[in-house]
C-alpha cells in the first residue's frame, strides 16, 4: 500500500566532495530519505546518531578518530534498528566479513552507481515500511483498547483522518464466548484477501489496518479518508466485498460512523462503534449501521403488551400449558417479521422466560440460569430466523412442568433428543450421553430407541448428514474438509466413509449430482 513516511539519513564520509555527492545522489534517486545530518569523522557521527536518531547510516570505512567498522559497533549496541550501509573504496573481503559480521544492511564499493544505490535504497525502504506498518499497528491496536501507546504516534498518523468499520460475522457472541468455534471463525476470516480486495476496489485509501476486536468474530478495518469518495459506497463496497470472499453464506454486518476523525478521537470512536454494533445487529441477516441510526432501531420492537402477558400469566397460573405453547407459537410468528435488533430480542426473550417462569415455586432457581444461557446461545448460533424461534420455544417448553408429567422415559427421550439436535457438531458418543443424564449406556440406548426409532448415535449422524448436504448444496466452493470440521467429524476421510453408507455416494459424488445436472 502507498506509504507516505520519509526516512532520516545521516552520512558519515571524511572526504567532503564525496560525501556532498552521496547527499546529493541519495535525495535524487528517492526524496522519501532525507539526509538530516553529515559527519567527517567517527566520533562527531556517533554524536550525531545519539542526536537524531537516523533510519539510516551511511559510513565510509577509513576514517579519523574512529573508523566505520567501530562506529557500525557502536551504533548497533546503541540503535539496533538502525539499518547501516558500509561504503569504502577498498574492494578489500576482510572489511565486507567484519561489517556483515555486525549486522550491516549492505557493503557499498565506491565510486557507487547509481543503480548500485538504488537497489540498496529500495531495499532500506521495503524494510523500513514494514517496521512502520507494524509500529502504527501496535499504536492503534493499543488505542482501540483504551491503552496509551507505549510508543510516540507518527505525525503521518497523528495527522490524518480515518475511517473506522467495524465487522461481524454471523451474530454477537457477548453472552455465549464458550459457545463460539474460534478455529471454524478464523478460518472464515482467513479466506478475506483484504491485500487484493483494497487494492482492486478500495485503491483510493492509501493506509489501511485490520485489527481484532474482543470477540472473534467481529474486526476493525480502519482506513484513511480520501474526500473525494462517497463513504456510504465505500461501506457497501467493503460490505459486498467481504460477503464474496466468504462461502459460508454467513451475514456480514458493517457499523460505521458518518464524518472522518482524527488519531485522537480513535478511541472515542471505536467505542461509539461497538455501543452501536450492540445495539444495531440484526441476527441472521446482513446489515449496516450508521451510528445515529440505533436510536431508531431500538423503537422498532413490540413488547409484550398487556393482553399477551395477562394471558400468559393466566395459563401458567392455571397450570394449562397446551394452550400456553399455542400462544408462545403465536407470538413469535408475530415477531419473526419485525427484524428486532439482537440486544432487544434476547431482552425480549428473557422478559418472557421471566413472565414463564419466575413465579412458579416448584421450579429450582438453576432453571431460570439454564433458560437465560439457552437463550443466548441460541440467539448466537442462530443462522436462520424461522429455526431461531423453534430452539428458544423448544426450550422454553423443555423447562415447562408438564414435562413433569410425563414417564421418566419419555422425559428423558425428549432431553436427549433436544440435546443432540442442540449439539450434533460436537463431540458426541453414548458414554457421552450417559454421563450427562446420569443413566446407563444401554438404558438411554433402548429408551431412545423406542421413542425415535433408532439408535441416538444414528440419529446424530443424520442430524450431521443432513446438514452437510445443506452445505454442499448452498456452497458450491466449501472445501469437503471445512464440512467436515463444521459438522463434527475431524478426520475428513472418516466423514467421507460415513457419508457414503448413508448415501450411498461419497461427498464428491454428491456435489457432482446436485451440481452437474444438466
Amino acid at each position: 500500500m502507498p506509504r507516505d513516511h520519509t526516512f532520516k539519513v545521516l552520512i558519515a564520509e571524511d572526504e567532503p566532495i564525496i560525501l556532498e555527492h552521496i547527499a546529493e545522489k541519495i535525495e535524487q534517486i528517492d526524496p522519501s530519505f532525507q539526509v538530516i545530518a553529515t559527519a567527517m569523522n567517527g566520533e562527531d557521527a556517533l554524536e550525531l546518531v545519539k542526536t537524531y536518531q537516523p533510519d539510516v547510516l551511511f559510513t565510509d570505512v577509513k576514517m579519523p578518530l574512529m573508523d566505520g567498522i567501530e562506529l557500525t559497533r557502536q551504533v548497533k549496541k546503541l540503535f539496533p534498528e538502525v539499518h547501516i550501509v558500509i561504503l569504502s573504496g577498498f574492494d578489500n573481503f576482510s572489511f565486507a566479513q567484519q561489517a556483515l559480521k555486525l549486522g550491516v544492511f549492505d557493503y557499498l564499493l565506491k565510486p557507487m552507481t547509481g543503480e548500485s544505490l538504488q537497489d540498496t535504497l529500495d531495499e532500506i525502504k521495503i524494510k523500513l515500511e514494514q517496521r512502520n506498518m507494524i509500529q502504527e499497528r501496535n499504536i492503534i491496536t493499543q488505542d482501540l483498547n483504551g491503552l496509551g501507546p507505549s510508543l510516540s504516534v507518527p505525525s503521518t498518523l497523528e495527522n490524518s483522518k480515518l475511517m473506522l468499520y467495524l465487522i461481524c460475522l454471523g451474530n454477537l457472541n457477548r453472552h455465549a464466548m464458550n459457545e463460539i468455534d474460534v478455529h471454524h471463525i478464523n478460518r472464515i476470516w482467513d479466506m478475506v484477501e483484504w491485500t487484493k480486495f483494497i487494492n482492486e476496489h478500495l485503491a483510493s485509501a492509501a493506509k489501511w489496518w485490520v485489527i481484532d476486536d474482543k470477540s472473534c468474530n467481529v474486526k476493525f478495518l480502519i482506513m484513511t479518508w480520501n474526500p473525494h469518495e462517497a463513504t456510504t459506497n465505500r461501506t457497501i463496497e467493503i460490505q459486498n466485498g467481504i460477503t464474496a470472499f466468504i462461502q459460508y453464506g454467513i451475514p456480514v454486518t458493517l457499523c460505521t460512523h458518518n464524518e472522518p476523525v482524527r488519531f485522537s478521537d480513535l478511541w472515542e470512536t471505536a467505542q461509539e462503534l461497538r455501543k452501536s454494533l450492540n445495539k444495531g445487529l440484526i441476527p441472521c441477516q446482513s446489515s449496516i449501521i450508521l451510528t445515529h441510526d440505533t436510536e431508531p432501531l431500538q423503537r422498532r420492537i413490540s413488547h409484550l403488551d398487556p393482553v399477551t402477558t395477562s394471558t400468559m400469566e393466566r395459563f401458567v397460573e392455571q397450570r394449562k400449558f397446551d394452550p400456553l405453547i399455542q400462544e408462545l407459537s403465536r407470538l413469535f410468528e408475530v415477531w419473526k417479521p419485525q427484524k428486532f435488533t439482537q440486544d432487544l430480542l434476547e431482552r425480549s426473550l428473557i422478559q418472557l422466560a421471566r413472565l414463564l417462569f419466575e413465579p412458579q415455586d416448584d421450579q429450582p432457581k438453576q432453571t431460570m440460569v439454564a433458560i437465560e444461557s439457552g437463550i443466548y446461545h441460541i440467539v448466537a448460533a442462530a443462522k436462520d430466523i424461522d429455526e431461531l424461534y423453534q430452539d428458544v420455544l423448544r426450550l422454553l417448553i423443555h423447562h415447562l412442568p408438564t414435562q413433569r408429567k410425563l414417564d421418566s422415559a419419555e422425559e428423558l427421550y425428549t432431553m436427549l433428543e433436544d440435546y443432540i439436535r442442540l449439539n450434533f457438531t460436537k463431540a458426541i458418543n453414548v458414554d457421552h450421553l450417559a454421563h450427562k443424564f446420569q443413566f446407563n449406556a444401554s438404558y438411554i440406548i433402548r429408551v431412545f430407541k423406542k421413542y425415535k426409532g433408532i439408535p441416538p448415535l444414528q440419529y446424530l449422524i443424520s442430524l450431521r448428514i443432513q446438514e452437510a448436504k445443506r452445505l454442499i448444496e448452498h456452497n458450491p466452493d466449501m472445501d469437503f474438509k471445512d464440512i467436515s470440521e463444521i459438522i463434527g467429524y475431524t478426520d475428513q476421510h472418516y466423514f467421507s466413509r460415513v457419508f457414503r453408507n448413508w448415501t450411498g455416494l461419497n461427498p464428491s459424488e454428491y456435489w457432482d449430482s446436485i451440481h452437474k445436472k444438466g
